[in-house]
């Protein structure tokens, strides 16, 4: 469950906007039709949140989650990468809706009805499967939802609200040389298998778009309960090779570089599962 209770006044909401595409497919029609009608006054509330899942083979090798220090701990021929705090900025979340209706002038409409959130959230991602980190929540107009997708940006950019988490990241969040440019940071150790440890904080940058269908489309509902939507990510897909070694992040480390790495094919294979309840 979303452990939100206390947190939902800090969550980014959940705004609608409803767009209405038409596909006249029974050309006779002498009345418009109308695609300015609001939406349904029904809802129920939705809750979307980030958590940590693990794969089959990190569960029974080379990942651990530790859940006293909440470190995520790899390890590969080459040596053992420790992650202590892994941090991305979401910059929408959204749920679409398609559906299509006939209406007495047989005339087929279909509306995509989109509710999303705009507004970039610094995530701090737990590094333990158990915990669910919420970024947004509200309510939602009731139907069927079979579509999601969120964002991951940087805050390169004059928006307001951008140039606010900025400010935010460096000044409160302990990030004061975060760049422009970066929308994600891994700080930790990594430990060559002949070596000794050293510390890094390596920023990434991943301007990506994930969309899934959902399989099981959500319902929403106005009977009063809300829905949980958790998007699980895998880490150890990020930084496990195939060859069997693990990413040396320590020579990638911004205080030593100054370079932030390029990071987006790479997350999508991270995303292992979006569910709901």
């Amino acid at each position: 469950m979303i452990r939100s209770a206390s947190l939902r006044s800090r969550l980014a909401p959940l705004a609608l906007i409803v767009a209405m595409a038409l596909a006249l497919v029974g050309c006779d029609s002498t009345g418009p039709s109308n695609t300015d009608s609001p939406p349904t006054s029904n809802s129920g509330e939705v809750q979307v949140g980030f958590s940590t899942s693990s794969s089959g083979t990190t569960q029974s090798a080379s990942a651990l989650a530790k859940a006293e220090s909440d470190t995520l701990t790899l390890s590969g021929s080459n040596g053992t990468l420790e992650i202590h705090d892994l941090r991305l900025i979401v910059d929408k979340v959204k749920l679409e809706q398609d559906t299509e209706s006939t209406g007495d002038d047989s005339t087929e409409v279909e509306i995509e009805r989109e509710v999303e959130v705009e507004r970039p959230s610094f995530l701090d991602l737990p590094l333990q499967s158990s915990e669910v980190l919420p970024v947004a929540a509200g309510d939602v107009p009731e139907g069927t939802y079979n579509e999601f997708e969120f964002e991951v940006d940087d805050l390169d950019d004059d928006e307001q609200n951008a140039r606010a988490l900025l400010s935010d990241i460096r000044s409160e969040e302990g990030f004061p040389n975060w760049p422009e440019d970066a929308s994600m940071v891994v700080v930790g150790t990594f430990t060559p298998s002949d070596g000794t440890p050293t510390s890094f904080t390596t920023y990434f940058e991943a301007e990506i778009e994930v969309e899934r269908t959902l399989s099981t489309p959500l319902e929403v509902t106005s009977d009063g309960f809300s829905r949980e939507l958790v998007v699980r990510l895998d880490p150890a897909r990020w930084f496990e090779r195939d060859n069997g070694t693990v990413e040396a992040l320590s020579q990638f480390d911004y205080g030593e570089t100054g370079a932030v790495r390029e990071f987006e094919s790479e997350f999508e294979d991270g995303v292992s599962e979006i569910e709901f309840d």
